[in-house]
């Protein structure tokens, strides 16, 4: 898979961002042609955002007499560890087409390695010295959720056993030093703060501490104590009925003041901050954990599904990014969308009348167009089947994309062209069977309740009802087919269309198959009435 981007893209003068995620250097060496050379330059410094220039005396490169080096800085996307072999084949695919006779020599991952000992310190609106006492107190909260900043942030450096006072302090002294042609720092007018966490390592240890090694670790040894406490917690909280369970909550209450003094101590700030963060912090996990556990189905294999399923999804989501990315068809989505969306309206009404036609024809023998079903539950009925094969073919893209993020060699015609197309066939097939499938079950579960005398359940606007039959005229025959009229016991009913009138006798002299039990009438020579039990008056 190609590194840089797989439509062309243009040339590194377009300007446009690219999304790459690694660079990699390389040294491309060859023979000492101006033709040559220029050749080679053109072919890699085609690609989006990579940069090509002669090998300078800095580099340290070493080429023998009539041999020239080229310096390529490419830019790489997806995984880290798979971005050097994948701008290698990319330049080798390069410089075959047109040939130029120049060979990768070196190519390494450049990383930069971002500072760790620094912070950000913000510049805050002081509350005036001479304001109330309830305005000092909203003034002090307020800047300590940064309602009062001023939108000027630095980055200063750390330095080992000063707390955050002593920081603020040391940023007021060097105020000059660190902005850009800013004066003394106005004490009177302005105040700094730290962003809310916890304290730094460098705030509490100086670096030649032995206990440097085992104290990073302390952070996550607490959080694996306090979580699985919280998860007991929340269970009792969901699984005991006596009031006692309440007495589970103190736990979490209690944390609120520590696990907040912990967030917030990188300075002093005020105490109802701390205990909002704590109560956010723990009061949260606690509530998520208590919502799981009531709304979830039991079971721990049920709860590993559900959370199997919740990783999935954030799998299949990540992955469609990936794969929607530099591509052809993120670029062109605005157009996309209207042509894809635009069949839905005709797609759905079919679909949703097509398994209307399974339930009540297919199953039950009656034929679809003598059933009255509302419009829209053909839509509803049809939603299903159509998000179910939209959630499969993005878990197929996201495949592609997971492919993509991790360099691995797929064509990208061939995907398009033939591997996605037969496995989007699949999806259509296997949902199809599965709704096929579902659409059966239903119908079996209405004829079994008509054959309890029980009401049976509706399927998206078929709702059928027990009955019974009586003609208008009594001792007038009946156009009946198949005969005889079925008038000592209830039948299953459902809405009219039309002048027929179509019902299903549960009785089991009509045959062996439920095709066979369906029976039809002229609707002007019988009356319904609601059946009260297994038999008719």
């Amino acid at each position: 898979m190609d590194a840089g981007p797989p439509d062309g893209g243009g040339g590194p003068a377009s300007g446009t961002l690219t999304a790459a995620t690694q660079r990699v250097r390389l040294i491309v060496e060859g023979s000492d042609d101006p033709d040559e050379t220029e050749r080679a330059v053109e072919a890699l410094g085609s690609q989006q955002g990579w940069k090509v220039r002669p090998a300078q005396s800095f580099d340290r490169v070493r080429v023998a007499d009539g041999r020239v080096a080229l310096v390529v800085d490419a830019l790489a996307y997806g995984q880290r560890r798979t971005a050097v072999d994948a701008v290698r084949e990319q330049v080798v695919r390069l410089l075959k087409k047109p040939p130029v006779e120049f060979r990768i020599r070196e190519a390494r991952l450049v990383r930069h390695e971002e500072e760790p000992c620094t912070t950000l310190v913000r510049v805050v609106r002081r509350t005036p010295p001479g304001a109330g006492r309830l305005r000092r107190w909203l003034g002090r909260h307020l800047e300590a959720l940064g309602g009062a900043d001023t939108g000027h942030v630095l980055t200063v450096p750390l330095v080992h056993g000063e707390d955050g006072e002593h920081l603020k302090a040391r940023v007021k002294e060097q105020w000059a030093d660190l902005t850009q042609g800013a004066a003394a720092f106005d004490d009177e007018l302005h105040d700094l703060r730290l962003s809310v966490g916890p304290r730094s390592r460098s705030q509490t240890e100086e670096p030649s501490s032995p206990s440097t090694g085992l104290r990073r670790f302390r952070p996550a040894a607490l959080s694996l104590l306090a979580v699985p406490l919280l998860l007991v917690c929340a269970w009792t909280l969901a699984s005991i009925s006596s009031p006692w369970r309440f007495l589970a909550l103190l736990a979490p209450l209690v944390s609120f003041g520590p696990v907040g003094y912990w967030i917030t101590s990188n300075e002093p700030r005020p105490r109802l901050l701390r205990l909002a963060s704590g109560a956010l912090v723990v009061g949260g996990f606690t509530w998520v954990s208590y919502q799981w556990l009531v709304n979830s189905p039991g079971g721990l294999a049920a709860q590993v599904w559900g959370v199997v399923q919740a990783l999935l999804l954030m799998a299949t989501a990540v992955g469609c990014w990936h794969a929607f990315s530099r591509s052809w068809l993120s670029r062109n989505l605005l157009l996309l969308l209207p042509a894809l969306i635009a069949p839905l309206p005709f797609v759905l009404p079919w679909v949703g009348s097509f398994l209307h036609t399974a339930y009540v024809e297919e199953v039950l023998g009656i034929p679809e167009p003598a059933v009255h079903v509302a419009f829209y539950w053909r839509y509803f009925v049809a939603l299903k089947p159509v998000v179910l094969t939209v959630a499969i073919t993005l878990f197929y893209v996201s495949l592609y994309g997971w492919a993509k993020y991790f360099n691995l060699h797929v064509s990208q015609s061939a995907m398009v062209n033939v591997v996605f197309p037969f496995l989007v066939l699949l999806a259509v097939l296997g949902v199809a069977e599965l709704t096929l499938k579902e659409v059966q079950a239903a119908a079996e579960r209405t004829y079994s309740a008509a054959v309890r005398g029980e009401q049976p359940p509706g399927y998206f606007g078929i709702n059928g009802r027990l009955v019974c039959v009586r003609p208008v005229e009594p001792g007038k025959p009946i156009s009946v087919h198949p005969g005889p009229p079925p008038m000592s016991r209830p039948v299953l009913v459902f809405p009219r269309e039309g002048t027929e009138l179509w019902v299903w006798d549960p009785s089991p002299e009509r045959g062996r198959f439920s095709a066979e039990h369906a029976v039809r009438m002229r609707a002007e020579d019988v009356s319904l009435y609601p059946a009260t039990g297994l038999s008719c008056p």
